[in-house]
């Protein structure tokens, strides 16, 4: 039974964040309504990533993102388990030149954080890997993000919640008890609460309610799928310009990651250039794909001889934004804020900080309708 005093809640993005977000607000008895511009979930930045479920390995240098990853990683992976690839070899290893940590400061970080792990000889690791100083065995995981999408829409199913898919908000009005959602083609509709967890397009409802919004490091990346004739395996070199080659979730293929490479457009501002959002203008219409995976291959197989085998698929590409001027830390947090009553953004870095985020979003909003209900 619904309780008469429930919380309208408006969910704008149905990402794994949106998704979580409603699914918590529902369990706790809030009546949420979803609005998802894709035409099924987890279509964006969800999808298009290196499908990694991070332990903290991966951020050395910025303690907080280590930390917030570990918060969320086993709840993640035992709610999710259907969509889990692990048990393969999956090694982080510190460049012999070029990193912006030694190995004795990344093996450091992993005791602060109390991060388990094995050291490894990258010579007798397979694949072998070279030109590092440093080879860590972790229990870091991959997601397979289509059966995800699969798991996650039938918990919406599962809770009553029917979001609205092909669904372009357009504008935010705030009204004297709550907010007025405009969505291209709907009619207008009132609630009492907005969760924004639009990703790249959280700043576009923020200003429309008058508030600050910070700048943010907007990057347009693409990242080659292939086929390499190697079992699952995953392979990261840290601590900076370099690469990582990890299973493509449940799929029998790889995802080839270079970071001088795979960001093929930058862009520092409040919001995301429009030409990103339609695949059509967006950046990677400008590169060719061919040629930027030869680079690729080459890069990698610096680092790891066998990947010169790797025959491209296809790739994933897609926006993703970051903290702007974070190149000293690395930071990727996630950060929930409430900008006023019943207005809270989710920005977000990394998948496996959903459940902990969605837990925050429902604390901010619903203790503090309880407390305003007489």
């Amino acid at each position: 039974m619904t309780h008469p005093h429930s919380i309208s809640v408006a969910i704008i993005g149905c990402g794994i964040f949106g998704a979580m977000a409603s699914l918590r607000l529902a369990a706790r008895g809030a009546l949420v309504t979803v609005y998802e511009r894709q035409a099924t979930p987890l279509q964006g930045a969800s999808y298009n990533n290196q499908n990694r479920l991070h332990l903290g390995f991966h951020y050395p240098r910025d303690d907080e993102t280590a930390r917030q990853s570990i918060r969320g990683f086993v709840r993640f992976r035992e709610e999710f388990a259907p969509c889990i690839l692990g048990g393969f070899p999956n090694a982080y290893f510190v460049a012999s030149e070029g990193s912006l940590v030694t190995a004795q400061q990344y093996l450091d970080f992993c005791q602060r954080m109390g991060l388990r792990h094995e050291r490894i000889d990258p010579a007798t690791f397979d694949p072998v890997v070279r030109d590092v100083d440093l080879g860590v065995l972790c229990d870091e995981v991959v997601y397979d993000s289509a059966v995800l999408s699969t798991l996650v829409l039938q918990r919406l199913t599962d809770a009553h919640i029917e979001p609205h898919f092909n669904a372009d908000v357009q504008r935010i009005e705030r009204r004297s008890d709550g907010f007025r959602l405009h969505v291209a083609g709907q009619p207008a509709r009132d609630f009492d609460a907005v969760v924004n967890a639009t990703y790249a397009n959280v700043n576009a409802f923020t200003e429309q309610l008058g508030h600050d919004v910070p700048e943010y490091q907007y990057e347009y990346t693409m990242v080659p799928i292939v086929e390499w004739d190697h079992a699952a395996v995953g392979v990261s070199i840290m601590d900076g310009p370099f690469m990582t080659v990890l299973p493509f979730g449940q799929t029998g293929r790889y995802l080839l990651y270079h970071v001088a490479h795979s960001v093929v457009a930058e862009h520092i501002g409040r919001h995301m250039p429009a030409s990103w959002v339609d695949k059509a203008t967006a950046p990677a219409r400008r590169v060719d794909g061919q040629a930027l995976f030869e680079r690729m291959r080459q890069a990698c197989s610096q680092f790891v001889p066998a990947l010169a085998s790797v025959r491209l698929v296809g790739f994933l590409e897609g926006p993703r934004m970051v903290l702007a001027h974070r190149h000293h830390t690395d930071a990727r947090p996630s950060i929930v804020r409430c900008h006023e009553p019943g207005y809270v953004t989710a920005f977000t870095g990394k998948i496996d900080h959903c459940i902990w985020v969605a837990d925050d979003i429902a604390t901010l909003l619903l203790d503090r309708h309880t407390a305003d209900v007489p």
